[in-house]
């Protein structure tokens, strides 16, 4: 069975850190949900966001998937 890493393309990688850096910026400058914990939530989301994009574009092994082919006897 043969197994292939998908990758994304380093400048998509980037770009999906760059618009969850900008919803984090979005988020804390107008506060949306300052009285309840959404605010967390939506840090933490964003925050994940921006790390697997940067571990999908800069890691040697940051493969978004991993297809299995299975050959047929």
């Amino acid at each position: 069975m043969a197994t292939y890493r998908v990758k994304p393309s380093k400048p998509f990688a980037v770009f999906g850190a760059l618009v969850g850096v900008a919803m984090l910026v979005f988020v804390f400058v107008n506060g949306v949900g300052r009285n309840s914990g959404f605010l967390w939530l939506w840090a933490a989301v964003c925050v994940g966001i921006v790390g697997f994009n940067l571990w999908a574009a800069f890691s040697k092994r940051g493969a978004s998937e991993v297809v299995e082919k299975r050959t047929t006897e």
